[in-house]
């Protein structure tokens, strides 16, 4: 099966595309690859636009809802000339993620990307389990299960940092803190899309009492499950930054400290004090943060910290979208209730036929 997994993630750095191949073969093991990838530029016009689009009226959010889709459909389309394939599977931008609500939305309508593209498109991998009172996040936790089985947990360091632990009787997942938003948006400040390295961070101090202000919330401390909010980071972490008077090389180091000191504290909880030689792997942007990367190392020097191949670091989310798709085409569970905190697994995602 041939799938194309669209992601756009809280940081707003693109669209991530990426066509997978999923085989089974007669012992029915699966096998898998990423034939090829890339990632499309946000305009101008469409970051700001989903940057306030929390904000907007019912009619506004609806007419993004299927511009959007018709998007990913107009350039998969173009992404996908001369290739045969079975599925488009679409994560769709996340305008609120409200479980306590029962409440998740993602635009990009599906119908929308299925004929701009002339594709099979499957959306909506969250409202099932939210449905089922669960968290509707993390949902990558049964890829890193299924296709990651040799590292003892996984790291995703995007908008927000998440881990998946899966050398438990039970896999679980959750996410930890925010991650590229907060960096991302400090960037900014100095007119830059993110922070190159974490040069700019590197020539920061942490400061203690910002540090504490930013962990002054009961998220950190409370158990899994448990899922970040886009507009909560907004709402609650930005005010903080933007009335603190540190420079912005040192709010920069603070937040840095921050991803990583909680970061490593979820790992040794969870990996019993740092199971010897424990194998991590790091995917997302963040892993190519230098600086980032260096405090993690220096917070933790016993784990092994496994970079993989670009094409992992960049499209793992994508190839995420790609086998939940798989999944649900094949009507196997895909969203696990022991991550999420849902009253049973379920199968999540709309399929829209062309």
């Amino acid at each position: 099966m041939k799938i194309l997994g669209i992601m756009s993630g809280s940081s707003l750095d693109g669209i991530d595309l990426a066509l997978c191949e999923f085989i089974i073969d007669k012992k029915n093991n699966l096998s898998w690859k990423i034939l090829k990838a890339t990632t499309i530029a946000y305009s101008e016009e469409w970051v700001e636009r989903l940057k306030v689009l929390p904000k907007a009226g019912a009619r506004e959010l609806t007419l993004a809802d299927y511009e959007l889709g018709y998007l990913f459909g107009e350039i998969s389309k173009k992404f996908l000339v001369g290739e045969q394939i079975d599925y488009i599977s679409s994560h769709g931008h996340t305008v609120f993620h409200e479980p306590q609500n029962r409440m998740t939305l993602q635009i990009g309508n599906g119908s929308a990307i299925a004929s701009a593209a002339g594709v099979p498109t499957i959306y909506d991998f969250r409202s099932m389990d939210i449905g089922y009172g669960g968290q509707g996040a993390p949902i990558v936790a049964i890829m890193d299960r299924d296709l990651f089985s040799q590292y003892d947990a996984l790291v995703n360091l995007g908008g927000i940092s998440n881990i998946s632990i899966t050398n438990t009787s039970q896999t679980i997942a959750y996410d930890i803190s925010p991650c590229n938003q907060l960096l991302n948006f400090l960037a900014g400040k100095k007119g830059l899309d993110y922070d190159k390295g974490g040069f700019i961070a590197s020539k920061g101090k942490v400061n203690k009492k910002l540090l504490k202000n930013l962990m002054d919330f009961e998220f950190f401390s409370a158990p899994f499950p448990k899922s970040l909010d886009n507009n909560f980071i907004k709402n609650k972490f930005f005010p903080i930054l933007e009335n603190d008077n540190a420079s912005v090389e040192d709010q920069m180091a603070t937040v840095i400290d921050l991803i990583a000191e909680t970061l490593v504290d979820e790992v040794k909880k969870n990996l019993n004090s740092v199971k010897p030689n424990a194998k991590i792997m790091f995917a997302g942007g963040g892993t190519k943060n230098d600086f980032l990367m260096y405090k993690i190392k220096e917070k933790a020097p016993d784990l092994s910290i496994i970079i993989p191949d670009i094409a992992i670091i960049d499209f793992k989310e994508a190839l995420l979208m790609a086998y939940l798709g798989y999944l649900r085409a094949s009507n196997k569970i895909n969203t696990l209730c022991s991550v999420t905190g849902a009253k049973n697994d379920s199968i999540g995602g709309a399929i829209c036929l062309k």
